[in-house]
């Protein structure tokens, strides 16, 4: 049986033109041989780095999952801010609304309702915002701010004795 590649070089157009030509001399063969092995030695080559280059990132992989462990772990990172403890909700300034008041504060805007004369309302230190004291204490709770501006309410300690800041 003779190979196809031997018969595709053995057939030329010219062929069916002219006489019946000889054999392909073994030189022809020899070349499509030794150009089939250095294919096959091409392919073998690409397999090869791309075995090393897979054995590579599996190796770096290894040594940075090995460092990671080694090395102490991160402190976890402090919880979220829940909200301001009752000692602290107390000690806000709190006011009762009157006509004077209308200029400064008009409505609360949790329960999104008007302020009617005599409401308690608490204002915050630091935006001066006022809301209804119920609405602002449940609020203040869950969060450590403002619903209005969201700037965190500074609270200073009051000295009980002089009056003064600490």
């Amino acid at each position: 049986m003779t190979r196809p590649l031997r018969l595709l070089s053995a057939f030329k157009p010219s062929s069916l033109f002219s006489g019946p030509e000889d054999e392909p001399s073994s030189s022809a063969t020899m070349g499509s041989d030794s150009a089939l092995v250095l294919l096959a030695l091409f392919c073998a080559l690409v397999c090869v780095l791309g075995l090393v280059v897979i054995a590579r990132c599996v190796w770096l992989r290894r040594l940075t999952a090995a460092a990671t462990t080694t090395t102490p772990p991160l402190p976890p990172p402090p919880p979220p801010n829940k909200g301001l403890k009752k000692k602290v909700l107390r000690s806000l300034p709190k006011l009762t609304y009157t006509a004077d008041c209308t200029s400064k504060f008009t409505e609360c805007a949790i329960c999104l309702t008007e302020f009617a004369s005599g409401d308690e309302i608490r204002e915050l230190p630091q935006c001066g915002h006022g809301f209804h004291v119920a609405c602002i204490d449940t609020w203040l709770r869950s969060h450590s701010s403002c619903p209005s501006c969201r700037q965190v309410p500074e609270i200073s300690n009051k000295c009980h004795k002089c009056g003064g800041y600490s």
